[in-house]
């Protein structure tokens, strides 16, 4: 069963390898007919729900915070309960950030602290929290998983990896914003599909496990590889652009934990990863339009 705002992803983000017959696709908005949702998920009764519902974007949550708060907080805690979760649920694994930690310069784990510095971050951190005190109410079985950045095949094309990959194929110039020295990790779509099968398998109700590479690296240095990989300048490629209000400077989270509890390591670096992800663009560069490079933002306070 998925649950998505938008119909069931076509070129060049389409399912391959699900047969649309076999996948019941609901199309709602969670601030507008979560009521839907609920009812879908009350009807369907599934064992395990994988929660990647949410308000992204970080610099654009800086213009309107109340639709982040609502989205990602109100609506989120609503759905949680009116759930007939004690009839189904084994566990509840809710998609986190490391945005919520802010800019931290040593290795992160799950004990660390929170000190978000954007809307976006707070409203993560803040369902993070509720998660735990829904719990400690009413034995409500979350995990909370949080990911470094994702990239791979079917991401939408506005993020850093496609949109520089697809820029580069097709002879155009990138901004980086602040000249790309914030530093990130990144964790590849087929290590995310791993480490959501660990959960299920060895993951612990109540617990939090991060995923991610072991490597930070500057998004300049991340644009250089894509450089590289198309095989062209990097000097003639970029352009440096203003940087983004409140972004981290840097995070990296460890993995210990995931590994030693649940058996997971990352299996696709960056350079296999970035290749991967080429290839996608060169086969899709005719499924591309220019208003898939841009973000777009949809938000509804009122069902149309």
């Amino acid at each position: 069963m998925g649950v998505a705002r938008r119909g069931l992803p076509l070129e060049p983000y389409k399912i391959k390898n699900v047969n649309p017959k076999n996948l019941n696709w609901l199309r709602a908005d969670l601030v507008t007919e979560n009521h839907l949702i609920i009812e879908c998920i009350n009807s369907f009764s599934p064992d395990y729900v994988i929660d990647f519902m949410g308000q992204g974007m970080v610099a654009e949550s800086w213009v309107s915070p109340f639709q982040w708060y609502n989205t990602n907080v109100s609506k989120k805690s609503e759905l949680l309960s009116k759930l007939d979760w004690q009839k189904f649920l084994k566990a509840y694994i809710r998609v986190s950030t490391p945005e919520v930690f802010g800019s931290v310069d040593e290795l992160i784990t799950e004990k660390h602290s929170f000190n978000p510095s954007t809307p976006y971050a707070l409203s993560h951190a803040s369902i993070d929290q509720h998660l735990a005190l829904y719990a400690s109410q009413t034995d409500f079985p979350f995990i909370i998983a949080r990911y470094a950045n994702f990239y791979g095949k079917g991401q939408q094309l506005y993020r850093i990896v496609p949109k520089a990959l697809y820029y580069a194929l097709t002879g155009q110039k990138l901004t980086l914003d602040g000249g790309g020295i914030s530093e990130r990790s990144f964790i590849y779509r087929d290590d995310i599909a791993s480490s959501m099968n660990a959960l299920i398998k060895n993951g612990k109700v109540g617990e939090t496990y991060h995923f991610s590479d072991t490597k930070c690296i500057s998004i300049k240095s991340l644009v250089q590889k894509i450089a590289n990989c198309c095989g062209i300048d990097f000097k003639d490629f970029v352009q440096i652009g203003a940087d983004r209000n409140g972004k981290d400077q840097k995070y990296l989270m460890s993995t210990a934990k995931a590994q030693e509890k649940l058996g997971w390591n990352s299996k696709t670096d960056l350079d296999e990863g970035i290749t991967k992800t080429m290839t996608w663009i060169k086969k899709s560069k005719k499924f591309i339009s220019p208003e898939l490079l841009k973000y777009q933002h949809n938000y509804r306070e009122n069902h149309e």
